[in-house]
């Protein structure tokens, strides 16, 4: 009695065999990608602890912390710091004031253009979470010395002001 052979799969797009292809970014080896996922994982918490119960999500979260920090910051401002598209912060800023977290002050200097500051209700939610988030911080550095958390800092730092200065940033993929 002859045995059956299994079936050998059949490669995909229509039977045709396909040259082989390869990554050209490893997830493994890129810095980029791994700061990407680092943020990602670190962030994945907020979610479950705070998103549901303040209405606010990660980017909403990230606009306080930043007018936190500067008061008085300006949209555009705010738009340039962070790299979020002016867009994005313009429906944040009008979620969290319509929430009574955040509020708009016309500039003196500049009609069009608006001082951003927390209320005492977004200074009080701000203040739950930032605890939170320093201890969710500290767990994370604390398998870095200090000195190495001193470097990794002052890298961020280089390849930030690299990344704001890249002429190619605006240009579209082709």
């Amino acid at each position: 009695m002859a045995s059956r052979a299994t079936p050998t799969p059949r490669p995909r797009g229509g039977g045709r065999a396909q040259a082989a292809k390869r990554a050209l970014i490893s997830t493994e080896n890129s810095p980029y990608y791994r700061i990407w996922v680092l943020t990602n994982v670190t962030g994945k918490p907020f979610g479950l602890r705070f998103g549901e119960r303040f209405d606010l999500n990660l980017t909403e979260w990230r606009v306080m912390l930043t007018v936190a920090d500067k008061p008085g910051i300006t949209a555009q401002t705010l738009s340039d710091f962070t790299g979020l598209d002016k867009m994005s912060v313009s429906r944040v800023v009008r979620k969290l004031e319509s929430q009574g977290r955040l509020v708009r002050e016309n500039s003196e200097a500049d009609r069009r253009s608006f001082h951003l500051s927390l209320t005492d209700e977004g200074w009080a939610v701000y203040g739950e979470i930032a605890q939170a988030a320093i201890k969710r911080e500290a767990h994370v550095y604390a398998s870095l010395s200090d000195r190495e958390l001193e470097t990794l800092h002052k890298l961020l730092g280089k390849l930030l002001l690299q990344a704001r200065n890249d002429p190619t940033a605006d240009d579209p993929i082709e």
